[in-house]
């Protein structure tokens, strides 16, 4: 089950008034879409990029009016507003990266921990991990291993994959963690690192917030949370490029406090951010 992270500094950040609307553009199971429906009487857009996930999640709100669900990915967010004509836009919610069902449920490989086939793909269409493991060069796999997983020996991993490969390809979850048995403790990363290149994130985080400033209203609140240090990075610099039109609510990003790390340990690197229109 999807735990929503910053419940109570979500809620805060966004401030709903009784007849605003909203957009959750990573929408899981609505959990703060939840929250900020007992708060307005407004409409929520909420896009939901997994399939699996926005059936589910169509199951669970298909009585209630005020609930607009896509199926597709937030990068086309501009299109998706259009399209549907959902205006007077007064805050927009990125809760990025997977969500907790991917690597309890979902058997598409996000955990090294489950014998699952080597996917990754929020979506069905996309070049799964596996193709990315067997098919990308020495240096292109070092280059994600460093940028995305932040990985100290991801030369000596891109060569030990490409060793394995030669002799058989890599297809399942336990495959590459036999391969890196000398580097276990670099899978976390790995595992990120891979599940980011499959569903280009920061190349789509990138793309989508100058969007959601375009159909966020004068005044309006653009939140994101973050468990990425790339896209934190992503988002610093977008607030820098657009100091003109928006203004961080705070200095520093929120993040949970000790009582909610204790019961969701997957919050722990969360960071939230801010940002209103000017």
């Amino acid at each position: 089950m999807h735990i929503p992270v910053l419940k109570k500094e979500v809620i805060e950040g966004l401030n709903p008034k009784e007849d605003e609307n909203f957009i959750d553009a990573t929408f899981h199971m609505g959990g703060h879409s939840q929250l900020i429906l007992e708060k307005t009487k407004g409409k929520i857009l909420g896009i939901e990029i997994d399939e699996d996930i926005f059936k589910k999640a169509k199951e669970k709100f298909k009585d209630n009016k005020r609930v607009v669900l896509i199926n597709d990915s937030y990068v086309n967010l501009e299109e998706i507003v259009e399209e549907i004509d959902f205006k007077n836009v007064n805050g927009i919610l990125f809760d990025v990266g997977m969500s907790s069902w991917h690597i309890d449920e979902s058997k598409r490989g996000f955990t090294f921990k489950k014998d699952e086939p080597l996917n990754m793909l929020f979506k069905k269409e996309g070049m799964s991990a596996e193709e990315i493991v067997n098919t990308y060069t020495k240096d292109e796999l070092e280059r994600i291993f460093k940028d995305y997983g932040e990985e100290k020996k991801a030369r000596k991993i891109a060569e030990a994959i490409l060793k394995a490969r030669k002799e058989k390809p890599i297809k399942t979850t336990f495959e590459l963690r036999n391969v890196l048995a000398q580097n276990y403790h670099a899978l976390p990363r790995i595992f990120q690192a891979l599940r980011i290149e499959a569903n280009k994130e920061l190349e789509n985080l990138r793309k989508t917030l100058p969007q959601a400033l375009k159909v966020l209203k004068s005044g309006g609140r653009l939140l994101v949370i973050s468990f990425h240090s790339g896209e934190d990075r992503i988002v610093k610099q977008f607030i820098k490029e657009n100091k003109d039109k928006i203004e961080p609510l705070n200095k520093k990003p929120i993040v949970p406090e000790m009582e909610e790390i204790k019961q969701n340990p997957r919050s722990r690197s969360a960071k939230l951010r801010i940002l209103i229109k000017k």
